[in-house]
């Protein structure tokens, strides 16, 4: 048996106080960048050898999805509607991860240009049901691209789990992995009831970060990139332009909620979105700024009643780790209509990006494939990647990172661990026709 170790240093934060977390300086280790000075701090401090213990195993489903992100709910919905018993796993109190919790609130991206030169849906499948729910409820606004309700979401989200018979777990974060002959024999699970295991048939990382896959030793790109931190402002229907002295201040778009905005922040660029102290360090920051300019705000004539009504309980970490798969999706691909065989989803873009010397709005942009093989691992024969984590090359980084991305590969995960299960299979074993079934079925576009 290999036991693939969480930490084995553990600092004292003492006298010596925090190490600052955001230099620019790195270099690289294997396929991962890793902060020299984060790496120096780790190498000197004190270490402790952790006694072993038993570890209760509460459950032994089919399948395991960490992360209830927009990737991790589809996923978790797809394997359960392919006969699989399901468990699913959130570290916080909600589903829809950044995109109720962070309150990034678009849903990107929903259309792109089909060959024929039509603008066009492209998001079906559960990701379509649950966008559907939203509109059905009036909690999303506008047809392309929709912005919804943080609530509403998490709403609809958590009954469609509820319904489809998923055990949901929250309040527990995966913190290490057993791994025997590159198979994931136990997950363990860190929780207000101690540390606890789940045995899983077949595992879905749907963490965002990549941390099982992390674990599991697979290689991975590492990609520093903005962290910012979304907040919401209430009473902007209120704001008097006729007051004396009135100047136009930011303050964000609309949501569903006539008189609630969402405001979005760049943050700083280039930082590690795994670095504990940098991520503390950025929380605060972020925090004390969106008051201070709030306050600005609401001190500006004709904004008075303008509040802050809430800050994101996520911090808005865009992109880390990046599986290196068994195939990587490039920038090319999504431009040129590029066919796979091995189809799982459709998916559009949402910026304007310079493409063989030509500048491409999202209305012209090619709606993309995506390919089983993006979402495989190299080696470990149960583990699926869905979401943010997934194998593509980082210049398609913005439009792989985004809401309707993690639906549509959290989809064909599930998809392909609810046929493992069923064909006792390894995840690359399996025949690509019988997870495009389940899918279609699962009325996903392949285009």
């Amino acid at each position: 048996m290999r036991r693939r170790a969480f930490i084995s240093t553990v600092p004292l934060i003492s006298g010596a106080g925090f190490f600052p977390a955001s230099s620019s300086s790195a270099e690289n280790i294997g396929s991962r960048t890793v902060s020299v000075q984060q790496q120096e701090y780790f190498r000197k401090a004190p270490t402790i050898t952790e006694p072993s213990r038993e570890i209760p195993v509460i459950a032994s489903p089919d399948v395991l999805v960490v992360g209830g992100g927009p990737a991790g709910v589809v996923a978790a919905l797809a394997a359960s509607r392919s006969g699989a018993s399901t468990v699913l796993v959130e570290r916080y109190n909600h589903l829809g991860g950044l995109w109720t919790g962070g309150l990034v609130l678009p849903l990107l991206s929903t259309h792109a240009c089909d060959k024929d030169g039509n603008f066009r849906q492209v998001i079906h499948g559960i990701g379509g049901e649950i966008a559907g729910k939203l509109v059905s409820m009036g909690m999303s606004v506008h047809e392309v691209n929709p912005v919804i309700d943080p609530e509403a979401g998490k709403y609809v989200l958590e009954a469609m789990i509820k319904e489809s018979g998923v055990t949901m777990l929250y309040h527990c974060w995966a913190s290490n992995i057993i791994v025997e002959s590159d198979i994931i024999t136990a997950v363990i699970l860190e929780s207000k009831s101690g540390r606890v295991a789940i045995r899983p048939r077949v595992v879905i990382d749907c963490t965002g970060d990549g941390d099982i896959f992390h674990l599991a030793g697979e290689q991975y790109d590492f990609m520093k990139y903005n962290i910012g931190l979304v907040h919401r402002l209430g009473n902007v229907d209120r704001i008097d332009s006729s007051k004396p002295g009135y100047r136009k201040m930011d303050t964000g778009k609309e949501t569903p909620i006539k008189s609630v905005n969402w405001v979005n922040m760049d943050g700083e660029k280039d930082q590690d979105g795994t670095d504990l102290f940098n991520l503390s360090r950025l929380q605060q920051q972020y925090r004390l700024a969106i008051w201070e300019r709030s306050e600005k705000i609401r001190s500006t004539p004709g904004h008075e009643e303008v509040f802050l009504l809430d800050t994101a309980s996520h911090l808005g970490v865009r992109m880390s780790r990046i599986l290196q798969g068994r195939y990587t999706l490039t920038l090319r691909d999504s431009m040129t209509y590029t066919s796979f065989s091995d189809v799982i989803g459709i998916i559009g873009a949402w910026i304007t990006v310079n493409y063989n010397g030509d500048r491409i709005s999202p209305q012209k942009r090619p709606m993309w494939q995506i390919p089983y093989g993006s979402l495989l691992p190299k080696k470990t024969g149960n583990l699926l990647v869905a979401g943010r984590c997934f194998s593509f090359e980082k210049a398609l980084v913005e439009d792989a990172r985004i809401i309707g991305t993690c639906m549509v590969t959290g989809q064909g995960a599930g998809a392909a661990a609810g046929v493992a299960v069923r064909d006792n299979s390894t995840v690359q074993d399996i025949d690509i026709e019988k997870i495009q079934d389940v899918l279609k079925k699962q009325n996903v576009y392949f285009g």
